[in-house]
């Protein structure tokens, strides 16, 4: 009997070791994958941003810095719709009055800020991708030629999409943007004159729109009309975060 009981014992021992062992294997197996899962997607990650910085005037720390900045707009869904990107650039009161409007149908005075959206959504999908947030912004690096800054800044107005900028079209952008500035407050008749003063100097065809050589043509004369398609601090990414997130970001 002691023999058996003795023998039971050891096979009980090496039963318990065997198990052990196979855990152990199991453990190891899954923490070797894990490994690996996170290996392939740190390499993912690192591709992409290569890729951006590659296509890019941005370095790949730039890359990783506008990646934190896009996730804090996005949230979780990880795309930034229309809404979040005007809260982005002037805060959440003016997204709250911007859903408003969209409700009422009243979308006139955020007009210019969905024509950027729409620049910015270049797959036309509703939403903005981070691909297309880097690729988009680079165009507002100091470091882009003046010949992309302008056909940006060209067909942000040219609305309807046909190589020419129309009065009506200059009309409605200009008038969005007087609706929701505190500074300039201009009326009806103040804004036609604006407006007959730009094509009397822009429009040399006189033929009532003004084409993209005509534009470039007064972008060359003056640098200081498309002095909004720099922003500095895109130099200097790297070196000036968190303190970039909040300087673009306040508002």
């Amino acid at each position: 009997m002691g023999c058996v009981a003795s023998r039971e014992e050891e096979l009980n021992t090496g039963s318990k070791q065997v198990w052990k062992a196979s855990a152990e294997e199991e453990e190891s197996t899954s923490n070797s994958n894990l490994s690996n899962s996170q290996k392939k997607a740190k390499s993912f990650h690192e591709t992409v941003h290569s890729k951006l910085a590659k296509n890019t005037y941005f370095s790949e720390n730039d890359v990783v810095v506008l990646k934190t900045l896009f996730d804090s707009v996005a949230k979780e869904d990880d795309v930034i719709d229309e809404s979040e990107f005007i809260e982005a650039l002037f805060g959440k009161k003016k997204r709250e009055e911007c859903l408003m409007n969209q409700k009422k149908g009243q979308q006139g005075k955020f007009m210019f800020e969905r024509r950027l959206f729409e620049k910015f959504d270049s797959n036309q999908e509703g939403y903005i991708f981070f691909d297309e947030f880097v690729r988009t912004l680079n165009v507002f690096h100091p470091r882009m030629n003046t010949n992309e800054k302008a056909k940006f800044a060209f067909d942000l107005y040219d609305v309807n999409g046909n190589g020419v900028i129309t009065r009506e079209e200059l009309k409605e952008l200009v008038s969005a943007v007087m609706k929701r500035s505190i500074f300039l407050n201009l009326d009806e008749e103040a804004i036609e004159r604006v407006l007959d003063s730009t094509f009397e100097q822009v429009d040399i065809e006189k033929d009532g729109s003004i084409s993209y050589e005509e534009f470039y043509r007064m972008v060359k004369e003056n640098r200081k009309c498309i002095a909004n398609m720099t922003i500095p601090t895109l130099t200097t990414l790297s070196t000036e975060y968190p303190e970039f997130i909040f300087l673009q970001s306040g508002g």
